[in-house]
């Protein structure tokens, strides 16, 4: 039988060729659609570095002259105090874990600044500088930040404040470099030199993994961070407080509770706490434009997988229901109906197996030049075969349901009836 099916194929070679170059086509355009499909779904769930549950972002505000409650010529050091001391009345609830201070470094923040880094004859790119970060020792526990290493959130904690001039850098810090160049961890320890920021003779005190902008941005990609500490004489010119609660003993009404006491009892001289956010409210509102154009470009891809499916569909079955004669002879001829639906569908599989080897060369060769959405031109053998296996199933079900269900129809009608014009 496969003899004699090869044959045929052969002998139909006009009509054959070009199924064939439709389904290369197909092929490619499907696998394309797949691609991008598996590149955002594949960075949506990459580890984010952090964890935001049970996490609030406090705002704070000073109050202006015109409230009854403003204190006058109060001094950077009596402020600078003044938020210590709220943060020691929102450590001292019950519920509260951990709370830190922090400039521009929260998850879910877009806001950005750093230099180049330097050591010896190591430099970052000067286009591409390293995005500092500075927090108060605690941050890591807020956001149960991991060492590249292992390290815990509060072994992370405890290397920031025993070193008050080093810095935190996530592992892949130098990825953007030379590719000789070895590990960042293997600089552990070492001074660097940041440009406009403290001088020279930073040490590298720790090494953590990868801490994402937010559920969009490929940890493979982003520009690296470094986390640096916050000085404690600082914190009165910086309004970004946060703190993680006690998984036991966050509820729904944390928010409402903590306002109604920060408005008697958690206030300290000129400042007062202004608003308190949940981190899922806070990364919802700084995703959701990405979310919603993400949702689009599905919806635009499966409409035109579904244009593609139906046309493939449309082309087996309408070549099946042509050879309605051909099912009726073989059938007077002897044939089973088993035989003739195996012969049906073999044909259509054996045909897109044929084609499938230069779609997936052509396949790599839009990989290889970046054009299609490979994000920054980094090659992935998983997804690259993941999404060729995608695109020939897809195919494969559309020929079989293309070819079924007419042969099936075929195989019922008499074969009489069907010969009548012969």
């Amino acid at each position: 039988m496969k003899r004699k099916l090869f044959s045929q194929i052969l002998t139909e070679w006009r009509s054959n060729l070009w199924i064939a170059v439709e389904l290369l086509i197909v092929s490619v355009v499907l696998w394309f659609l797949f691609d991008n499909i598996y590149s955002k779904l594949s960075i949506f769930n990459q580890p984010l570095g952090f964890d935001y549950d049970h996490c609030y972002l406090i705002q704070y505000t000073k109050l202006t002259p015109s409230s009854p409650e403003f204190i006058p010529d109060r001094t950077d050091e009596e402020n600078n105090q003044d938020i210590h001391n709220i943060i020691e009345m929102l450590e001292n609830r019950p519920e509260v874990e951990a709370v830190a201070v922090s400039n521009n470094a929260y998850p879910f923040n877009p806001s950005n600044s750093g230099a180049p880094i330097h050591m010896d004859t190591l430099n970052s790119d000067p286009s591409a500088y390293i995005v500092q970060r500075p927090v108060s020792p605690s941050f890591p526990i807020v956001f149960r930040m991991r060492g590249s290493n292992g390290e815990s959130p509060e072994e992370l904690s405890r290397l920031l404040s025993e070193c008050y001039w080093g810095f935190l850098a996530a592992d892949n810090l130098f990825d953007h470099l030379a590719p000789d160049v070895p590990p960042v961890s293997e600089f552990k320890g070492k001074p660097f030199n940041l440009d406009g920021w403290r001088g020279d003779s930073i040490p590298l005190v720790g090494t953590y993994k990868p801490f994402r902008y937010d559920d969009f941005s490929d940890k493979n990609q982003i520009q690296s961070f470094m986390f640096t500490i916050l000085p404690e004489n600082y914190y009165w010119a910086v309004n970004e407080m946060t703190l993680r609660v006690y998984e036991n003993m966050d509820s729904p009404d944390f928010i409402k509770n903590l306002m109604v006491d920060a408005s008697r009892n958690i206030k300290s001289g000129n400042y007062r706490i202004s608003a308190v956010r949940s981190f899922k409210d806070v990364r919802h509102g700084h995703i959701k434009g990405n979310l919603w154009y993400m949702r689009q470009q599905f919806f635009v891809i499966g409409f035109l997988a579904l244009n593609i499916f139906l046309g493939i569909l449309g082309t087996f079955w309408f070549r099946t229901r042509r050879r309605t004669r051909e099912i009726a002879l073989r059938m007077t001829c002897g044939a089973s109906a088993s035989m003739i639906f195996r012969r049906i569908i073999t044909e259509g599989q054996l045909i897109l197996l044929f084609v499938t080897p230069f779609a997936a060369i052509i396949d790599w060769a839009l990989t290889h030049w970046e054009l299609n959405f490979n994000y920054h031109g980094y090659f992935v053998a998983s997804r690259f075969f993941a999404c060729v296996g995608l695109a020939w199933a897809s195919m494969a079900l559309m020929i079989l349901i293309g070819v079924a269900i007419p042969a099936w129809r075929a195989m019922h009608i008499a074969p009489a009836v069907a010969l009548k014009d012969d």
